[in-house]
């Protein structure tokens, strides 16, 4: 399914924008993160710093998140929480397909439902101004030349304890959880690439264990200046 996804975009694109004027699209940063470093609050302070940089006159930076579940399920008829299971790596079985295509009239095959997905936040990307934390952003614009990506990464043991704290569970049950996540964006990431992504897919790859959020938020912004984004 990964494959079709990223063949059907890349069709898709390829004759709506020509290459020529790829360079009119974004500026956009996209953030990839691992579970457990502060990708979201570190794109709330990029958008604000940048913004803040950029002074009156320009249009305000924005962190998209829920802007991407609610568009995507306006385009598909469906409300958010029909769409919602992607945005939590969960997948539908066999049988729910089934089930779900049988009892609702308004039903759309999961490969629909990433495919739309993918062209939002594709859409989002191109208009710019925006930070996308996660859903396989890097891979989806990676084009376009007037873009940012970014990856956050840091130890295991690292984000465990960092897990454990904010979650305030045990160690183990800290454990468990960065693993799931960890396998779980892999897979999205992979839906939307057709492979595993590298770290030639990233412009910039920065430790959250050498880095406070912070010093992150001000390595990003310097970053994106250097690219010409602001």
């Amino acid at each position: 399914m990964s494959n079709v996804l990223l063949k059907y975009l890349e069709e898709r694109y390829k004759y709506r924008v020509p290459k020529k004027e790829l360079k009119s699209l974004g500026p956009v940063i996209t953030i990839s993160r691992d579970f457990g470093c502060p990708a979201n609050l570190c794109a709330a302070d990029l958008a604000e710093l940048i913004t803040k940089t950029e002074g009156k006159g320009q249009e305000p930076w924005k962190v998209i998140n829920k802007e991407i579940l609610n568009q995507a399920a306006m385009d598909l008829g469906l409300s958010p929480e029909k769409i919602e299971f992607v945005f939590k790596f969960e997948k539908r079985s066999a049988v729910d397909e089934i089930l779900e295509s049988i009892s609702s009239k308004y039903y759309k095959s999961e490969r629909k439902i990433k495919t739309t997905i993918g062209e939002v936040i594709r859409s989002i990307g191109e208009n710019g101004r925006v930070i996308i934390v996660g859903r396989g952003g890097s891979a989806l614009l990676k084009d376009i030349p007037n873009s940012l990506h970014v990856r956050l990464i840091a130890p295991f043991e690292f984000r465990v304890r960092g897990v454990s704290k904010r979650h305030q569970i045990s160690y183990n049950e800290a454990k468990k959880l960065t693993e799931e996540m960890d396998n779980k964006r892999a897979q999205l990431k992979y839906d939307f690439a057709g492979r595993p992504l590298d770290d030639n897919d990233y412009d910039l790859i920065l430790n959250c264990e050498r880095f406070n959020p912070e010093n992150i938020v001000e390595l990003m912004a310097k970053a994106a200046e250097i690219r010409g984004l602001f």
